[in-house]
């Protein structure tokens, strides 16, 4: 049993030094759909694009709770940058919405409402399927109508997903036996590959009528988070999975936005070798969406101190930066000759 836990706690340490970020597109697009093109239909539809924007940039169904936005609703055309209609091919009708980002993010900020912010890491998707005739490792190829509507769930919530291989590494990593039993082990060490710190791992088995009951796990370092849906119907059961992992990622890097408004935060990195480098680290701390500004403090040998203006407390930015895995944290760094001495955070660049 020791042998066991040490074995697991090494395969998550890994996961946590290999996490990545993937950014998100079209987070601040919503897809709904309507009876008709009419004015009616279309301000409807717009509403319910705001909401789905809530929830996708916020990372939280119970924002909707909050009276700011839930007002904001009823105004929802003034966020909107421009929308179209779509027909899918079973020829119903779709408003596909797109809303401005700074306006929506300043509403979140303005409501005291969490911000999951587009740099998002990657959530790696091992299933196993009974249908009642036999039992297997689902695919693309084997359930395309699950992994479709796995995909747009997904979407729906902003969380980007990746997809085993299923090659021979896969197999003699994890087969069917061992997914089905929910061994963690297995499963952390077939994710090894993949470079991600987030797994859900399902079993579903299909029920007559159409009906659906499985049990998912969501695995994250040495945490892990179960639940079970029965008797629902396919769509239904998918939602309620997506939801189910997508409010524990966003536990996890959500931050609550507007709390620390206007904050100074002093940030070091160290090893940033010439001027190339230098743009590049000022760069990825500007493109965060919690920091408003940032700008060199002081600067000693390799080491680069900069000013932050941020929305956020320190750790809460932490849980953004170090998805980039080309800063490193350093938890007892060397004090500068003549530099700032309380620094918030220190980082290594690693090019």
């Amino acid at each position: 049993m020791r042998l066991k836990q040490a074995l697991l706690a090494g395969a998550m340490l890994l996961l946590a030094l290999s996490a990545q970020a993937v950014l998100v597109e079209d987070l601040h697009r919503a897809l709904v759909p309507v009876a008709d093109h009419s004015q009616g239909e279309l301000a409807r539809g717009t509403r319910e694009g705001l909401a789905q924007v809530f929830v996708k940039s916020s990372g939280s169904a119970s924002v909707l709770d909050n009276p700011l936005l839930r007002e904001s609703l009823a105004n929802a055309s003034s966020y909107m940058q421009r929308y179209r209609y779509l027909r899918p091919d079973d020829g119903s009708l779709e408003l596909q919405v797109y809303f401005d980002p700074q306006l929506v993010n300043d509403l979140l900020l303005e409501a005291r409402a969490p911000l999951w912010t587009a740099n998002r890491p990657p959530l790696l998707v091992w299933l196993v399927i009974d249908d009642g005739s036999n039992r297997r490792l689902a695919t693309a190829d084997s359930d395309p109508e699950v992994f479709e509507r796995l995909g747009q769930e997904l979407e729906r919530r902003g969380v980007p997903v990746v997809y085993p291989l299923f090659d021979l590494q896969d197999t003699l990593a994890l087969d069917v036996h061992d997914l089905w039993r929910m061994d963690e082990l297995s499963i952390f060490s077939a994710s090894q590959r993949y470079g991600v710190a987030n797994v859900l791992a399902g079993r579903l088995t299909v029920l007559p009528g159409e009906r659906w009951m499985g049990d998912w796990t969501y695995l994250y370092n040495q945490d892990s988070s179960t639940a079970s849906f029965y008797g629902e119907a396919a769509p239904v059961f998918t939602a309620n999975a997506v939801d189910f992992v997508a409010d524990r990622m966003a536990d996890r890097y959500a931050v609550a936005a507007g709390a620390s408004q206007g904050r100074e935060v002093l940030v070091r990195v160290d090893a940033v070798a010439d001027f190339q480098q230098y743009h590049e680290v000022l760069a990825l701390l500007q493109a965060v969406e919690l920091i408003d500004d940032a700008w060199p403090a002081y600067l000693e040998g390799d080491s680069v101190v900069f000013r932050l203006t941020a929305q956020a407390e320190p750790e809460q930015l932490h849980r953004i930066v170090s998805l980039n895995r080309r800063l490193e944290r350093l938890e007892a760094p060397e004090p500068l000759r003549r530099g700032p001495i309380n620094l918030d955070l220190v980082y290594r660049w690693n090019p």
